[in-house]
């Protein structure tokens, strides 16, 4: 660092970095039903994007969360419950858990979709 750029906390709103997606507070709000639309690649791998009532809801990237909904398909209505802290036994660590309950949608059948 040089002698003008010193570590000073000369910061403001106007420098401020924010996000427009819509993140799952699930720490505060334990319970999130939604519509499953996609799986979002992101810095660390991949996240799950359920459409709710007040739109696109992106979920956290979590094991717990991932392993669960990878049987979604688009259009599965989905209910994520947050179980709160457990241990895990084989490493010892702590991590959030969740119930996941998915309700598959009806197959169209395919004389119904029509491709033109």
């Amino acid at each position: 660092m040089t002698e003008d750029n010193k570590a000073i906390d000369d910061f403001s709103d106007a420098d401020k970095v924010s996000s427009d997606m819509n993140f799952w507070d699930y720490k505060n709000v334990p319970n999130l039903i939604g519509v499953f639309d996609r799986f979002e690649k992101d810095a660390y791998g991949e996240h799950v994007v359920l459409i709710a009532e007040d739109g696109e809801v992106h979920l956290p990237n979590l094991t717990a969360l991932n392993s669960k909904l990878k049987s979604a398909h688009k259009g599965d209505k989905v209910k994520a419950v947050n179980l709160g802290e457990k241990k895990s036994e084989k490493s010892g660590r702590m991590y959030y858990d969740f119930d996941i309950f998915i309700k598959r949608t009806p197959a169209i059948p395919e004389e119904t979709i029509k491709t033109e």
